[in-house]
């Protein structure tokens, strides 16, 4: 069987990982990482060139990092794992059957975000140990304008990279579907109110984070930043409304 391939079905490049796990990453996957700098595309394109180059390879590391630690907080349980998908929207692990309690199940939920907290913690350190006494003026802080000079790469990067994974950890733990919070909050809900009553709690949560993200997304589109951020509304109404009683197989998007 190849470790290396091109999926024409569905549009993916296609990999294997060790264990025989493929791994699909779809061409939407490269939406995200060019959205953010089509502003300075008209203005600065070699710079939006290396910035794009850059910010995919933290997004798409940051996005499979966190789907591998989903691999491992599962196969730490017993439980196997089918593939693994990145798309548009992040990335998804799907298991195959396995038993874990509701605490094992949401510890599978929260590998993934716990290791982007990991990963920006690393970023921010290498920011203040290596990349910020590089810099020719002393910054406001962590979370302001990244150093646009190109001597100040390296603290662009370890910025970005705290930034990108920061938000990822953030986003992920939300109580809404199909966020790791919503599956955390759901297996630990269902034991004290049961399953039913669980996923519909949760997606209340989600259909209002969903109206609310929309207090981030107009400014910067405003702004001429396009972004997309979860959660989506309709998975969190269906759910809210019980409709459908048929429990998909385990996944954790990203």
């Amino acid at each position: 069987m190849e470790r290396f391939g091109w999926d024409s079905k569905n549009d993916a490049f296609v990999f294997r990982m060790n264990g025989d796990i493929p791994v699909h990453v779809s061409w939407t996957f490269a939406i995200p990482a060019i959205l953010p700098f089509l502003h300075e595309w008209s203005r600065r394109p070699q710079t939006a060139l290396t910035h794009t180059v850059i910010f995919a390879v933290l997004l798409f590391l940051s996005v499979f990092l966190h789907e591998l630690a989903h691999v491992w907080a599962a196969r730490r349980r017993g439980i196997g794992t089918q593939r693994i998908d990145l798309y548009l929207f992040g990335g998804i692990a799907w298991f195959k059957p396995g038993m874990a309690s509701p605490y094992g199940w949401a510890w599978i939920a929260f590998a993934g975000p716990l290791l982007n907290i990991v990963l920006a913690a690393g970023f921010a350190a290498a920011y203040y140990l290596f990349a910020r006494p590089l810099l020719p003026v002393e910054p406001a802080g962590l979370f302001s304008s990244p150093p646009p000079r190109p001597d100040t790469l390296l603290a662009w990067t370890c910025w970005f990279g705290a930034l990108v994974n920061a938000v990822l950890a953030i986003l992920n733990l939300l109580p809404a579907y199909p966020l790791d919070g919503g599956a955390i909050a759901r297996h630990l809900l269902a034991p004290r109110f049961g399953a039913d009553t669980a996923v519909r709690i949760v997606g209340f949560c989600g259909v209002l984070l969903s109206i609310l993200r929309f207090a981030v997304i107009v400014p910067a589109a405003t702004a001429g930043i396009l972004l997309w951020i979860p959660p989506s509304f309709r998975p969190n109404w269906r759910a809210f409304r019980a409709a459908g009683n048929k429990k998909p197989a385990p996944q954790h998007p990203a």
